[in-house]
């Protein structure tokens, strides 16, 4: 099932993908055809959104990962699509309308990190406080010592 997947996102889209695990295909694609990916990925029964989850890579200079894990739950198989986006230009169209449960893991991306969902009409605030505006606190450069608030001394 995996394999005929594989086939038909080349096909379709020219992206490369590859075996990850024994039950997930990788599949590395373009920001402006994730939308279309994902969509395609539903019809192929992959219609279980997991999650969508980012890495800083910034420090190795490879910039961030976006990375959207599906699952066919009949088959018991996973796709994860894998974008990359650079320090420059960390924008990426949402997905909140193709598969909603995705909304609040945008949301934490775009809070933690500043990844940018456009067309996602609820980027805001949702776990931090209001002091921490514009800092992103699980990227690598996030200065904890700088930023974190001094706590109450016991008395």
């Amino acid at each position: 099932m995996l394999e005929d997947v594989k086939v038909k996102v080349k096909e379709t889209f020219g992206f490369e993908s590859e075996p990850y695990d024994t039950n997930v295909l990788l599949i590395h694609a373009e920001r402006n055809s994730v939308r279309k990916l994902l969509e395609f990925l539903k019809e192929q029964g992959f219609n279980y959104p997991h999650t969508v989850s980012v890495v800083d890579y910034i420090p190795k200079g490879e910039g961030f990962q976006v990375n959207y894990i599906l699952e066919n739950l009949s088959e018991k198989k996973f796709v994860m699509v894998r974008v990359n986006l650079t320090e420059s230009d960390l924008t990426v169209p949402s997905v909140h309308d193709i598969f909603p449960p995705l909304q609040p893991h945008e949301r934490e991306a775009w809070e933690m990190f500043g990844i940018e969902f456009i067309g996602n009409p609820r980027l805001e605030v949702m776990l931090l406080p209001d002091w921490a505006e514009g800092l992103y606190p699980l990227r690598k450069s996030y200065d904890f010592k700088k930023h974190r608030k001094p706590s109450k001394e016991k008395k």
